[in-house]
């Protein structure tokens, strides 16, 4: 039985990426592991916390919609 794939919304992602921060990129984890891994590992210095969540915010902001469709 194949399994249905659900499309990703860009206007989600934007919207986890301001509540979650670096959290985020769980969303997209298969083209995006190795920001979440770097972002996780940085964020135990707690300066890198603001920067970590500022990075998300404008990385999935600029991504066109179809980015996300592909999911």
């Amino acid at each position: 039985m194949k399994k249905s794939k659900i499309q990703k919304s860009k206007t989600t992602v934007v919207i986890l990426a301001v509540l979650f921060a670096f959290w985020t990129w769980l969303y997209t984890y298969q083209d995006d592991s190795w920001k979440f891994w770097l972002n996780l590992i940085l964020s135990l210095t707690i300066i890198w916390i603001p920067v970590a969540w500022i990075w998300s915010i404008i990385d999935v902001s600029k991504k066109p919609e179809e980015y996300y469709l592909k999911y």
